[in-house]
Order: structure tokens, then sequence, then C-alpha cells
């Protein structure tokens, strides 16, 4: 015998057929696995996300006030940034919001302290 799915369950019960204990079953799972998912997304940021954004702390706390710094210039600011490509520094800087002011020159980014 065949085990249902999530979709012949969700079939039966949109066209009003009878729920049997099978499509309960089946639906049942379905609410728990959902339920565990939104579970997931709640619980805050992720250890990457906390990770990524100490490392956008360390970089403005190494940033002066009134100096404009490109990317090559932020990935010289701390160690862990050494080498690291454009694709890498914007979304950090990113992280910090309101905090910096990015602008583009030349079609390069280049960030200040607001």
């Amino acid at each position: 015998m065949k085990k249902m799915s999530y979709v012949s369950a969700v079939d039966a019960v949109l066209s009003g057929a009878e729920i049997t204990a099978e499509v309960r079953e089946r639906l049942e799972a379905l609410k728990a696995s959902l339920e565990k998912r939104a579970s997931h997304k709640s619980e805050g940021p992720t250890k990457a996300q906390k990770e990524r954004m100490a490392l956008a702390e360390k970089v403005f706390a190494q940033m002066e006030e009134g100096v404009e710094y490109g990317n090559a210039d932020i990935t010289g600011l701390i160690p862990e940034l050494e080498g690291a490509t454009p694709q890498k520094v914007s979304p950090l800087m990113k992280l910090l919001g309101e905090r910096i002011v990015t602008s583009k020159v030349k079609g390069k980014a280049i960030y200040k302290i607001a």
C-alpha cells in the first residue's frame, strides 16, 4: 500500500471528501512539520548571522569619523577581512544600517560614518 502524500491529503479535504483516519494522520504530520519549521525561524539570528554582525561591528569600531573608506580600505581595517572581495564587504557594511553612509564614486562603493 502506498503512503498518502501531503498533496493527496489536502486534495481530499479541499474536495469535500470524508476525512478518513489516513487523511487526518497525514494532515497532522504536515501541521507538525510546518510548526517545527516556523519555530526555527523565530529563534533569532543564526550562528552565521551573529558572526557576520560581530565582524561588521569590529569594522565599525575601527572606522574613523570623517574618513571615507573603499572596499580595499575596509579589508585592511581588521585581519579577518584581509583579502576579502567587495562581494563580502558590501553585505557586512549593509548590516551597519544607518550608522554608515554609502555612496558610489566611479562605480565603487565608498563608506563613511553617518
